[in-house]
């Protein structure tokens, strides 16, 4: 083998202290931004969210940096789709692929992809979901205010299909809340995270059950048992488009036992008894097949509602004993 060219050897990097970092010559370099979004199946909504991220208003004095996952080994949709847009995207742009299928393979992709770019703050997004133009700008700003070291979950806001019915707008928005409130956990869709901390905690997303689901809410909810604050940004926009897929009861129910099964999780992680779990689980399953036949003749929305907690509920219980769901094993294309 012939001798390493020095100048291809990636400089190790210190932290100066205001969200930059300081090469071994002493240069002091802006902070890099690297926004990642996985894909698996979906080139058309992927496009859409590439297009959007490339109309981006940035911040001032930062470096950012897009980085495609795709979990796609066979037709690599997602590929296509960067390698179309690569020539005129106004943004460093590249696509990586994960050929372990499974979200958590992808993530985790990530975090190795940004770790090697020395990337200051790894930001996610979703392949069907696409950023308000000052999404960004308010991102990072909040991140600073903070301090930098916070992590750090913007808004995301559903438009559901025309042919569902309204009540549903329900089953898809998410509580809303204000700017600078902690959480103890956060998805995905929309959050920036200081990589030191990722770094320094060894954190990662478990690959052990790749299309359960999940899977972000635990590696959140780890990174806030290990002292790390997540704070809510409520004006770093995103918006997402439900497919009409998933306006549908059937849908719903799935995810909500999912979702059950993952907070008796959480709930195990955080210290509780799997006693008292099972316990709360099976207060609220009895109270939701109590309430469900009043809430049916009452009318649909009532009626969903009451069944859709059920199926939480039920997932919870389950979810005491191990049970693993494969939520995501069938990918939605679009």
């Amino acid at each position: 083998m012939g001798a390493t060219n020095p100048e291809a050897v990636v400089k190790p990097v210190i932290e100066d202290g205001s969200g930059g970092r300081i090469n071994q010559t002493g240069f002091k370099l802006q902070p890099l931004l690297c926004v990642c979004v996985c894909t698996c199946k979906r080139p058309k909504s992927l496009r859409g969210a590439l297009q959007s991220l490339g109309a981006l208003q940035l911040p001032p004095d930062v470096r950012v940096a897009v980085t495609v996952v795709d979990n796609d080994p066979e037709g690599q949709a997602g590929r296509a789709v960067v390698e179309s847009l690569a020539g005129e995207f106004p943004l460093p742009l590249e696509c990586l692929l994960e050929p372990r299928r499974g979200i958590p393979y992808a993530r985790n992709r990530c975090i190795h992809a940004a770790s090697a770019k020395n990337a200051d703050y790894l930001i996610f997004i979703d392949d069907d979901e696409w950023v308000a133009p000052d999404w960004l700008t308010r991102l990072y700003g909040y991140a600073r205010f903070l301090g930098g070291s916070a992590v750090v979950s913007g808004s995301v806001i559903s438009q559901l299909p025309a042919a569902a019915p309204e009540y549903y707008s329900m089953f898809f928005s998410r509580r809303r809340r204000k700017t600078g409130e902690r959480l103890t956990y956060c998805a995905t869709n929309n959050v920036l995270v200081p990589m030191g901390i990722v770094e320094e905690l060894g954190l990662r997303f478990d690959e052990r059950d790749p299309f359960a689901g999940g899977e972000d809410v635990m590696f959140f909810t780890e990174a806030s048992t290990k002292g790390v604050e997540i704070v809510h940004c409520a004006e770093a926009t995103v918006y997402e488009a439900v497919p009409v897929g998933r306006a549908n009861l059937r849908w719903l129910s799935r995810r909500k036992f999912s979702v059950g099964v993952t907070l008796a999780k959480q709930k195990l992680v955080c210290g509780r008894s799997r006693a008292g779990v099972l316990a709360s689980a099976l207060f609220q399953l009895l109270t939701a097949c109590a309430s469900l036949p009043f809430a049916m003749v009452t009318g649909r929305r009532l009626g969903s509602r009451a069944w859709l907690r059920l199926c939480r509920s039920t997932g919870m219980a389950c979810g005491v004993f191990g049970v693993r769901p494969q939520f995501y094993r069938v990918v939605e294309g679009s």
